[in-house]
């Protein structure tokens, strides 16, 4: 690095030797600095302290190939420090350095208008949408009468778990600290989304612009953790879904319905995974949660309960809890055994090898709205969605409605008969 030294016109013949050995560099070596403060003090009889603001009134040092990048001017020093720290390839003079915050404040502000301005419109873009969405709705609720029995009691289970006082808006997935409306927070996304589709939960007008986005086919895509609902009908409506929802319904009707039969599978499905993600947790575990594990466990409420399947479900946890304590076993290995455990749990108690246990409700996993409406009210039977498998509680009313379609000359020919089918429990006649 190419320096010059420049002194004051009044400097002393000892200033300037002092400001010599100050500067006097190995080569121009930029820390190649020959003597040092102490050195030079020692020589002058002055403290090391005091030589640099010495140096600093009497002389400067002048880089001679540094220069401002924006005006040109060449770089001066006044201390070893500013020449160490020099970088002469970008360096710029305080004047210009100013200019430069001036101009990135002015920029900055400049930005943040332009995306204030772009938010605005966003917001106005977003609540047209949200607005044409609510008048197509609006226009399109269906009547009580319209409706399924099935979306008459997932509104229902709606209503008891995320109602308001005043049966006009919902509380959000989110805020709810009550009753949980299913017992898997995917179901509960499904739910509102199948109400939602239906017209009979509208956006709220004003307060979703952080939780709805418009999608490349220009459509709504909706938290609906998050969103703030309101029920299109009036609360007599509500009411009275309600109160038809906690009245004897035609059972034989409702489980020869597949759609019934679906939205029952999927809230007792939605129990396992919830416990198994809840117990994996618990043992820093994390299982895989895809098609094949959600195969493995419809498979076994097809033969266990919900009760038995949390059995099952804490043994397998458990024994990947146990396996991970082993040499070389990583929690991924040790997840990855859940899987395996399930099945080979459920085929001792499936051959009967091994006496299935009943698990009690956990309490931090209590009964959801929707399970109380679909089981509870549907078979008035206490939790019997966790009890027992859909079999179990399907079957004696289906065997009902076979009965019943027998033909009257085929029973009018069976004299003094009776007929009898038990289904563990169960037991019509």
């Amino acid at each position: 690095m190419k320096t010059k030294l420049e002194y004051q016109s009044d400097i002393t013949e000892t200033n300037k030797l002092i400001s010599e050995k100050y500067w006097l560099r190995e080569s121009d070596k930029r820390n190649g600095f020959i003597y040092t403060c102490k050195e030079i003090g020692q020589d002058f009889g002055l403290r090391h302290q005091d030589i640099p603001s010495i140096v600093k009134v009497n002389a400067l040092l002048v880089v001679i190939d540094c220069q401002c990048i924006e005006c040109g001017i060449t770089k001066i020093c006044h201390t070893r420090s500013q020449l160490t720290q020099l970088k002469p390839d970008n360096w710029r003079c305080d004047e210009c350095w100013e200019a430069l915050q001036k101009r990135r404040e002015k920029e900055y502000l400049e930005y943040c208008l332009e995306q204030e301005c772009l938010k605005k419109e966003q917001k106005k873009s977003i609540f047209g949408y949200i607005n044409d969405h609510r008048s197509k709705q609006l226009g399109s609720v269906p009547t009580v009468a319209q409706l399924s029995e099935v979306d008459m009691l997932l509104l229902a289970a709606t209503v008891e778990s995320l109602g308001a006082e005043n049966l006009n808006a919902l509380i959000s997935l989110r805020h709810n600290l009550s009753l949980p409306l299913s017992p898997f927070f995917l179901l509960d996304n499904e739910t509102i989304k199948h109400l939602f589709n239906l017209n009979l939960l509208i956006l709220a007008p004003d307060e979703n612009y952080d939780f709805v986005t418009i999608n490349q086919k220009q459509e709504l895509d909706i938290d609906y953790n998050q969103a703030a609902l309101y029920f299109t009908y009036r609360h007599e409506d509500l009411t009275k879904i309600m109160v038809n929802a906690k009245s004897k319904k035609n059972i034989s009707a409702l489980v020869a319905n597949k759609e019934f039969e679906s939205w029952c599978h999927q809230i007792q499905l939605g129990e396992c995974l919830s416990y198994l993600i809840t117990r994996s947790q618990l043992n820093n575990l994390a299982p895989t949660i895809g098609e094949k594990m959600v195969s493995l466990l419809s498979a076994c409420l097809a033969k266990c309960s919900v009760s038995v399947m949390h059995y099952i479900i804490w043994k397998a946890v458990e024994s990947a809890a146990a396996f991970v304590q082993k040499p070389n076993i990583t929690k991924k290995h040790a997840s990855n055994s859940i899987y395996g455990n399930i099945e080979r749990v459920f085929g001792k108690i499936n051959n009967g090898s091994w006496h299935h246990n009943n698990s009690y409700r956990d309490a931090s996993h209590p009964q959801s709205a929707i399970a109380k409406v679909f089981f509870d009210y549907v078979f008035e039977i206490e939790d019997c969605g966790f009890k027992y498998t859909l079999d179990e509680l399907f079957n004696p009313y289906r065997h009902q409605k076979a009965i019943k379609q027998m033909g009257y000359s085929i029973l009018g020919s069976v004299q003094n008969s009776n007929y009898s089918v038990t289904i563990n429990k169960f037991k019509i006649l």
